[in-house]
């Protein structure tokens, strides 16, 4: 029964990816072995699943049907599983999770203890700063920021997410800190960009449109710019709080209230959270948690200050 049933879960995937190869790469195994296991599925079903050729993939009929009958034997199966073993046995398995690339980062340097709590759960993570389709990448688990709409997704939230504003020393040292939001305007950004051909940042509830000579889709590559002396940014606090700390950042205009970023932990609507899933979701929830509860917003000001002093020409038109 395993390997048919391992067969069904390769099926939903093809069916919602449409390639062999994406599917090969999720069960770190070949386009060979995943085409054998299909062809099992329609030897022992006696139907033909999917047209393939070189261009394309698609579900015959007989497919489409199947395909409906092996997601709900596929949530039955899971909750058969979670009903017997939630109680009284380790979890164990692979869980596959998406999230931003800065709090990836921070779940990476927290593995080892994971690990050690849940020695029989493999973790593979998904990194980037963009949309996560969650069927498409087969993900088990994503944190995301922002509002979350799709209807296939459950979504809960999990906090908000203080931003700070903050520069180089080596920009400062050539343009005027800020002194208002409005100021915001007369200097070089570095934007956090999806392609968008303006950008408006939310301060102090109020709208300020911002511009520069550089944008990009990666905050990591927004963080180097910035620390390098391209410009200003805004990035969440735990991204930059070691760099105000130690000098390579200064943090502006820090009474004011840049719009925070919502995060959610999501996962799809129709499947049943096996133990191990739930077991990797608390721990991300845990870890986002305690981001959010450690910020201290006046001592990272004040490490702000004593690592930075204008220079004359700054200082003299205050």
């Amino acid at each position: 029964m395993a390997p048919l049933i391992e067969g069904m879960r390769w099926f939903v995937r093809i069916a919602d990816c449409g390639s062999f190869s994406a599917v090969a790469r999720e069960a770190m195994t070949n386009q060979v072995t995943v085409g054998r296991r299909i062809s099992m599925l329609e030897a022992h079903f006696r139907v033909t699943l999917l047209h393939r050729s070189t261009r394309s993939l698609t579900l015959t009929d007989e497919g489409r049907a199947f395909l409906k009958h092996a997601r709900q034997i596929l949530r039955e199966v899971d909750a058969l599983e979670a009903e017997i073993h939630g109680s009284g046995r380790v979890p164990s398995g692979h869980v596959r999770i998406g999230t931003t690339n800065i709090f990836g980062c921070h779940l990476a340097r927290k593995l080892p203890e994971f690990h050690k709590r849940h020695p029989g759960i493999t973790v593979e993570m998904l990194l980037g700063d963009g949309f996560v389709n969650m069927v498409e990448d087969g993900l088990d688990l994503a944190l995301r920021p922002g509002q979350v709409n799709e209807t296939t997704i459950t979504a809960r939230y999990v906090g908000d997410v203080p931003r700070y504003l903050v520069a180089a020393p080596s920009y400062l040292q050539l343009r005027p800190a800020p002194k208002t939001a409005t100021d915001l305007q007369d200097h070089d950004c570095v934007l956090f960009s999806y392609g968008s051909t303006r950008q408006i940042w939310t301060i102090n509830d109020e709208a300020v449109r911002v511009s520069g000579t550089y944008r990009t889709n990666s905050s990591l590559a927004q963080h180097e710019a910035v620390r390098n002396g391209m410009g200003i940014s805004a990035f969440n606090y735990f991204q930059v709080d070691e760099d105000i700390r130690s000098g390579l950042l200064v943090r502006l205009l820090p009474d004011a209230i840049v719009e925070p970023v919502s995060f959610f932990i999501t996962y799809p609507t129709n499947e049943t959270l096996t133990p191990r899933t739930r077991a990797v979701m608390n721990w991300m929830i845990a870890e986002a948690e305690s981001l959010i509860s450690a910020v201290q917003p006046d001592a990272v000001a004040a490490a702000s200050e004593a690592h930075f002093s204008p220079p004359a020409s700054v200082r003299s038109e205050e």
